[in-house]
């Protein structure tokens, strides 16, 4: 993939799911007041059905906003990597090669769809849906350029009319993929916004609750972004300045790490001294855990060795953690 902006070229991070609790589902931004629940209304079958709590369906939208941009940045079936792939191609070149293009529009579509349907009730944030908004309108504009062209690649048509049909679709092809690139960069940004609120008000009433493996689990992932962030600063390493801020925050992650491993082992007692043995931490706690220890691992290691494996490595575990945070803890 082409380096767009750094964000796109270093480090596609997963989104967290917005729909860790009821608090966080409940999150306003703005401090805009609850909407009014609707009164129950009568279905085609004349049955009154119940009221849709506003809340919940502004949580709903948010939380199929973030599965949306993940599956849109998710490793070898992102945009990037089907628009990296595209290029690779070198339609316009001397040389073009068949052998690299993959993915299909109805893959586009299919996330498109989701996001519409979300967005038809809307997340409460203007911002948000503004976003949503931008990458549904993109979207459905390289679906269109695409679809079209899609058998003409399946078939290799252009080992028939020598690249014809493709050059002449080339420009189109490129202007859909960087249009709907930037888009997704715009929601990643807006979810990175409104979790972040979300996040520091669950802290704070897990805090205040006495939920501690909770609220370390909550800070671990806000210092792992902090440092995952702060690699598209550092240049291959050659900016010392951003290299020792990254590892300051690997310090202060594998801190918190060790906050969290204490409250987990806790929550291990606490039930083991009940006798509830079926309600220890959730298995997602020790995975997510591990990830970022796995995390900081590789990025001392990337700093030895400099292998570009290594620090794709970093961003892979972090994207585990988030996979673990996503799956949830209940039983």
């Amino acid at each position: 993939m082409t380096a767009h902006n750094n964000r796109s070229a270093h480090t596609r991070l997963f989104a967290l799911s917005l729909c860790f609790c009821a608090v966080l589902a409940a999150c306003k931004e703005d401090n805009k007041p609850t909407p009014a629940a609707a009164s129950p209304s009568p279905s085609a079958s004349g049955k009154t059905q119940p009221a849709k709590d506003p809340a919940r369906v502004q949580a709903a939208a948010r939380t199929t906003y973030s599965q949306g941009y993940n599956r849109l940045i998710d490793d070898n079936r992102s945009v990037g990597a089907k628009y990296k792939s595209y290029v690779q191609m070198n339609v316009n070149g001397k040389s073009p090669s068949g052998n690299s293009f993959y993915g299909s529009p109805s893959d586009v579509q299919s996330i498109v769809d989701d996001l519409k349907k979300a967005r038809a009730d809307g997340s409460g944030d203007a911002a948000l849906d503004a976003a949503v908004d931008g990458v549904v309108a993109t979207g459905e504009k390289l679906v269109a350029v695409w679809t079209p062209m899609d058998p003409y690649y399946r078939s290799k048509s252009f080992l028939e009319d020598k690249w014809v049909k493709g050059r002449a679709a080339d420009a189109d092809m490129n202007a859909g993929f960087k249009g709907l690139l930037a888009s997704i960069d715009k929601l990643g940004s807006e979810l990175d916004r409104v979790q972040e609120a979300s996040r520091t008000e669950r802290m704070a009433k897990l805090k205040a609750e006495g939920d501690m493996l909770n609220y370390h689990t909550l800070a671990s992932m806000a210092v792992a972004k902090k440092f995952v962030n702060g690699l598209d600063q550092i240049d291959g390493l050659k900016n010392k300045d951003a290299v020792a801020k990254v590892d300051a925050a690997a310090s202060e992650l594998q801190a918190s790490l060790e906050e969290l491993s204490k409250a987990l082992e806790e929550a291990k007692a606490a039930a083991k001294a009940k006798g509830e043995a079926g309600k220890a931490p959730n298995y997602n706690y020790e995975s997510l855990h591990g990830s970022l220890l796995n995390m900081i691992g590789q990025w001392r290691t990337f700093k030895d060795s400099k292998f570009p494996s290594t620090y794709k490595n970093i961003v892979s575990y972090y994207n585990s953690a988030v996979g673990s945070y996503n799956r949830g803890f209940g039983r």
